[in-house]
């Protein structure tokens, strides 16, 4: 999956059971509609522990969370049979005149009013640059205040080069019986997480400087 930052891309390589929802996230209720019904359809029908209609408004539901966070990026993780267990988005933060520092983004990620306990942190360095990764678990309030939710979910926070921006990618799920799988998955994702400068007509520059033909 591919997202434009001004003048650079956004790369990641998403493994089988990944469902892209970035290009749903600006389509109408009818086309994302559509989206959902052909992404179910590519489903194994036999292997399916739900009905299509629940999995599709899932896909909708979760396109619709992408939209409201503002996500440049946003996918899913369907295990097979069609059990939506994690989601995942990069969102990019930033303030006009304001360039934040790696200890700035972390401040900001333990600052989360819904963290419960104490999150593990930490510092990482990525192919793409150094990072902090925060790994929490986080209680928000249910339906018109009743009961509480747990979600768990690992964000890595990295400075966007050559730009005042900071870019936040976080996965996330409620399936705590699967965590140690979803961290597992969310760790080995980041590693292929890479920028790429586009040049002045949005063509990809390689290594070598010149853009592909």
């Amino acid at each position: 999956m591919t997202v434009e930052i001004d003048d650079w891309t956004c790369r990641l390589n998403f493994p089988d059971g990944w469902v892209d929802l970035t290009a749903a996230t600006e389509l109408d209720p009818v086309g994302r509609a559509v989206w959902a019904r052909e992404v179910v359809n590519s489903f194994n029908p036999l292997e399916l522990v739900a009905s299509k209609e629940s999995i599709e408004k899932e896909l909708i539901s979760l396109a619709r969370d992408a939209e409201r966070t503002h996500a440049v990026l946003a996918a899913a993780y369907f295990a097979v049979g069609g059990a939506n267990y994690a989601a995942f988005d990069v969102q990019i933060f930033g303030e006009d005149g304001v360039t934040l520092s790696l200890d700035e983004a972390e401040n900001r990620l333990r600052g989360h009013k819904e963290i419960v306990g104490e999150p593990q942190v930490s510092r990482v360095d990525l192919p793409a640059g150094p990072a902090v990764r925060l790994q929490a678990v986080y209680q928000s309030k249910g339906i018109l205040g009743f009961g509480k939710r747990l979600s768990e979910s690992v964000s890595y926070a990295l400075l966007v080069p050559r730009t005042s921006d900071i870019l936040v990618a976080t996965t996330t799920w409620r399936a705590m019986e699967h965590s140690d799988q979803l961290i597992e998955m969310a760790d080995a994702l980041m590693p292929t997480l890479r920028f790429v400068p586009l040049d002045a007509e949005g063509i990809p520059v390689p290594e070598g400087g010149s853009s592909d033909a």
